[in-house]
């Protein structure tokens, strides 16, 4: 049997459960109940089976957004840290199961958000600007023109970042690569190892430390034109803001090292 007809053959066993319970209720009298009931589960399953309530989640997520109507949609932050420099800025961690989403909470209103999918399937529409992330190369979706970031030390990753001009009050957006990020990567419906892209960052890194600048541009060239990106962000401060907030490889594992399960 198939993936899709297993799921399909769950969902109905679990579909019958509900309305076996909810009748016999019912019949009971217990009619307020149910309703909470059937509500509760659907969203439950909604959650097991599909990306619908997170993506839901997502479209609320925007720049100029106030961190209690932040919290009213994703609760309270699980992890705070506070920027080394612009101490105003506190970075805000969620974890909402299929990603990892962190705010920028300037002041009580949204500064910019990292997104972060840790399901290999979870690609939200993005805000703004929408592209096929996981599934078209970075040169295409991204100019790079405003900054170039990688590191390779305590969190391999690969980062750039864009001004969207005018008409989106100059906002910054950043796609990259992150060696905890989860969503799987294809280009023409063949799946590409992670472990190439990230061995490739640790060669750049490799230039960049040793001042090879002209294999240094001819690496990234090439990366940009080869791989995807599995992370995105948005900002209207500076786009460096957006690494400095990534989490290290200890500090994921610290706080959310069940997350990939």
């Amino acid at each position: 049997m198939s993936d899709t007809n297993q799921q399909e053959g769950r969902r109905a066993g679990i579909y019958r459960i509900i309305v076996g319970v909810a009748l016999t209720l019912i019949s009971i009298g217990q009619f307020n109940d149910t309703k909470e009931l059937l509500s509760a589960t659907y969203e439950d399953i909604k959650t097991a089976f599909t990306h619908e309530v997170q993506y839901e989640q997502l479209e609320s997520l925007s720049i100029g957004r106030t961190i209690p109507f932040i919290e009213a949609t994703f609760g309270p932050p699980e992890v705070i840290k506070t920027s080394s420099f612009q101490p105003d800025i506190r970075f805000q961690y969620y974890n909402i199961e299929k990603a990892i989403i962190t705010v920028f909470n300037n002041n009580g209103r949204v500064a910019g958000f990292v997104i972060i999918p840790l399901s290999e399937d979870f690609i939200p529409t993005l805000p703004y600007q929408d592209f096929p992330l996981a599934r078209e190369t970075i040169s295409k979706v991204s100019s790079g023109q405003e900054g170039l970031y990688l590191d390779a030390s305590n969190l391999i990753y690969y980062a750039e970042s864009e001004d969207m001009g005018k008409q989106y009050l100059f906002l910054q957006r950043i796609v990259g690569f992150i060696e905890y990020g989860g969503l799987e990567l294809s280009l023409n419906d063949a799946i590409i190892d992670p472990s190439l892209i990230l061995d490739d960052i640790l060669v750049l890194n490799e230039f960049l430390e040793s001042g090879e600048d002209d294999e240094l541009i001819e690496g990234i060239t090439a990366f940009r034109e080869e791989y995807p990106a599995n992370f995105y962000a948005f900002t209207e401060l500076e786009p460096s803001l957006v690494t400095e907030s990534l989490l290290t490889r200890v500090e994921f594992e610290t706080y959310f090292g069940g997350a990939h399960d």
